[in-house]
């Protein structure tokens, strides 16, 4: 009886421990862990650690910077190809309110190359302390077994004062 019931526990604490692992994953980055085009490297700046904008020491130049998040699969700990997610959100400083951050999540096919974008943001919310903005999109759109996803976003800065950051991005 002792054996038998020692079994049981033991089957009850896998399939307890495999359920755990089969919980939904929120993919997340923050803006200072992106690749910045190469022809930019000496535009950008980390402010804060974590934060990506313009470069302070850089000067006043007005333009786009542009970054590239590689996106994985953090759903049930990759056991699927499809997880349930249906939203981008941006996370960016924006003190003046007038200079862009926008944030795209690009659909890639694994063979041909061809991108194809699943939503857009846009983030012009003047504050210094950061706001969010979110797009949505279908559910069951995100499939890592077709296709490859990457988000892609631009920092604008149409003047020399304002020095908008991209903070932080995520996908659930």
């Amino acid at each position: 009886m002792k054996i038998r019931t020692l079994a049981l526990a033991v089957v009850a604490l896998f399939l307890a421990a495999f359920a755990a692992s089969a919980q939904t994953g929120t993919w997340t980055a923050v803006g200072s862990t992106g690749a910045v085009d190469p022809q930019q490297v000496g535009l950008f700046g980390v402010i804060g650690g974590t934060r990506l904008g313009f470069n302070p020491a850089g000067g006043s130049n007005a333009g786009i910077l542009t970054v590239r998040f590689n996106v994985t699969n953090t759903y049930g700990g990759g056991l699927r190809d499809a997880p349930p997610w249906t939203t981008l959100e941006l996370g960016a400083l924006n003190a003046t309110g007038i200079d862009p951050v926008t944030a795209t999540l690009y659909k890639v096919n694994p063979c041909t190359g061809a991108r194809s974008a699943v939503c857009t943001v846009t983030n012009t919310t003047g504050s210094t302390s950061g706001a969010c903005a979110t797009c949505s999109f279908a559910a069951g759109t995100i499939n890592f077994g077709a296709n490859l996803y990457y988000v892609e976003v631009s920092i604008t800065r149409s003047t020399g004062t304002g020095n908008p950051q991209l903070s932080t991005l995520r996908i659930f």
